[in-house]
């Protein structure tokens, strides 16, 4: 019994000192902002693997577009061949003898045919001109109201629309990339292409799958209790200066420790830049890790409706650390009491910046649709605009909300090889004379699209989930008789 005992403990002291080295670690690199340069070599080595992987992937598909031309040459010449002896075996056979006088039976046909036509087509333009002249003589030009040319530019536009989108192809997963990942989310064919691709892209799903997705599980529960400890360690401070000051550091170190998770690179430019206190940050909107990534180099105080379950205790607990700014479901719709709640928030200058993302939806980090002008109306602080923009070469960001749910999203997440991001600061932004809070949403959206290299779009992101609203249809409606009217 006691061998037995003894066993089993050595078993768990087996287990648990390498897991208990590695939480002491990640913790320690996580509170002093250092890394040891691994993920930063383990993405050089993954440009080089993918780069290999697509020259093999291309070189087949060269192959077999080569082989294809080669059997279409093939059969046409074939063809060419069968069909001449046929004529010359007609040829011999037939006892007329064919000379350059003797006319031919096409020919003759097809010069009846063409004094038919020309016949035909001269009375048809002489009684399309006499038709012409009725209607000249009878009708004015004031009498025709509409031309079939009139509705071409409208349905030129409205083809367009079906046949490229600006809108829906925004909500789902960009195209596929010139070098692949190793990825089958976005490479299907993987299998038609190579032994050696397929044999890549197995190891690579066991190095995903039974490697880093434990590992990466193990930092997640790392990260989710620290923020546990940490709120029962400031329910204890009285002093709420202390309790700031300390969830502030909290906060950071929580979000470095998830950014972990996902093997996250994350370059930050224009640091200088970083909003601050009593303000407003707003950026483009690709995916909940937005708010992980973002918060690894600074805390903010988030601004949304209370929710229930598992969510309702990660906001309560992160209440502990910060003061964030949550609302009913009833206030949701209240466009004004949201607003007053901002704009109480930032009055105070020593509470956190807030964060917003004014889209309102996730995009596909190619574009930067309509900002919602709630924040805007806000002139007692200044906005500070950031761009955020994914490398989607070693692992898609973007959560389809309407085709993965949040958990499998994650799971997605942590089976991606690595989240490689560029954060840019941009200069805090303030509504000038004279300008509504629409205009200065779309000035502030211009900037995050130009200094991110998205599409600048103005459609509602809301059309993800919803129909158009009467506005834009009687809008385009309007143009569209302005036109017209022109003409």
């Amino acid at each position: 019994m006691t061998t037995t005992t003894a066993q089993i403990f050595t078993i768990i002291g087996v287990i648990c000192v390498p897991l208990i080295s590695l939480s002491i670690l990640v913790l320690s690199l996580a509170a002093l902002n250092l890394s040891l340069g691994i993920r930063k070599l383990y993405v050089t080595l993954l440009g080089y693997l993918f780069d290999y992987a697509t020259k093999i992937k291309r070189v087949k598909e060269f192959s077999i577009d080569s082989d294809k031309s080669s059997d279409e040459h093939q059969t046409t010449t074939t063809n060419e061949n069968d069909k001449t002896p046929l004529i010359e075996k007609k040829t011999e056979e037939d006892p007329i003898k064919i000379s350059s006088t003797t006319p031919l039976l096409g020919e003759s046909k097809n010069e009846i045919n063409n004094e038919n036509e020309s016949e035909s087509s001269h009375e048809i333009t002489t009684s399309t001109t006499d038709h012409e002249q009725k209607i000249s003589s009878t009708s004015s030009p004031s009498d025709i109201q509409f031309k079939l040319g009139d509705i071409v530019d409208y349905t030129r536009q409205g083809l367009e629309a079906i046949v490229d989108d600006d809108v829906t192809k925004r909500f789902t997963s960009a195209e596929e990339m010139a070098v692949w990942n190793l990825l089958t989310r976005t490479q299907q064919q993987h299998e038609y292409f190579s032994i050696r691709v397929t044999l890549l892209w197995f190891v690579g799903f066991c190095i995903r799958y039974f490697i880093l997705f434990p590992f990466r599980l193990f930092l997640f529960i790392i990260g989710i209790t620290w923020m546990l400890v940490s709120a029962i360690f400031l329910k204890y401070f009285l002093k709420r200066d202390a309790k700031l000051r300390y969830g502030f550091y909290i906060n950071i170190v929580l979000h470095r420790i998830l950014s972990r998770v996902f093997s996250a690179i994350i370059t930050y430019h224009n640091t200088e830049y970083r909003a601050k206190c009593g303000s407003i940050c707003v950026a483009n909107h690709t995916s909940p890790i937005d708010v992980i990534i973002l918060s690894t180099d600074n805390s903010f105080s988030m601004i949304g409706q209370k929710q229930g379950g598992f969510f309702g205790m990660v906001q309560r607990t992160l209440s502990n650390t910060a003061n964030h700014i949550w609302f009913e479901r009833s206030e949701a719709k209240d466009r004004h009491m949201v607003t007053d709640k901002m704009r109480e928030h930032i009055q105070n200058k020593t509470n956190l910046p807030i964060l917003i993302f004014p889209e309102g939806t996730c995009i596909n980090n190619t574009s930067v649709m309509m900002f919602k002008k709630g924040c805007f109306e806000i002139t007692e602080a200044p906005i500070y605009p950031v761009a955020i923009k994914y490398d989607n070469r070693f692992g898609d960001a973007f959560w389809n909300s309407s085709k993965h749910g949040l958990f499998q999203y994650l799971i997605l997440m942590m089976t991606s090889w690595a989240i490689v991001v560029d954060v840019y600061y941009l200069p805090p932004m303030t509504m000038e004379e004279n300008e509504t809070s629409v205009d200065f949403a779309r000035r502030v959206k211009a900037a995050i699209a130009k200094q991110g290299g998205f599409v600048d779009l103005e459609w509602d992101g809301g059309l993800k989930r919803s129909l158009p609203k009467a506005d834009y249809k009687a809008e385009e409606q309007r143009k569209f008789y302005e036109m017209l009217k022109t003409e």
